[in-house]
C-alpha cells in the first residue's frame, strides 16, 4: 500500500475505531490496561483481515492520539480526573 491508500484505509477505520474503543472502555474500565485494550483492537483487526497488518504502525499511533484526546476532555477518566 502506498501513504495515500494507507490514509484513506485509517480515516474510513476511524469511526469504527472509536466505537470498538468506548465499547472497551465501558467493559474494562480499569486504568492501566490500554496494552491490553490495544491488543484487543489490534487482533479483531488481524482476525478480520490479515492486510491490516499494513495499517497497523499507524492506525496504532492514531488510536494512541484519540486516547489521549478523549483523556484531556474526560471521555475517558483518569484518575487525575477523579
Amino acid at each position: 500500500m502506498n501513504w495515500i491508500e494507507i490514509a484513506i484505509a485509517v480515516l474510513q477505520l476511524i469511526p469504527a475505531i472509536i466505537k470498538a474503543m468506548t465499547a472497551l472502555e465501558e467493559a474494562l474500565p480499569n486504568e492501566n490496561i490500554g496494552q491490553l485494550k490495544l491488543g484487543i483492537i489490534k487482533e479483531t483487526l488481524l482476525s478480520i483481515n490479515e492486510k491490516s497488518a499494513e495499517i497497523w504502525p499507524t492506525l496504532e499511533k492514531v488510536i494512541s492520539t484519540i486516547v489521549s484526546v478523549f483523556n484531556k476532555v474526560g471521555i475517558f477518566k483518569t484518575t487525575k480526573q477523579l
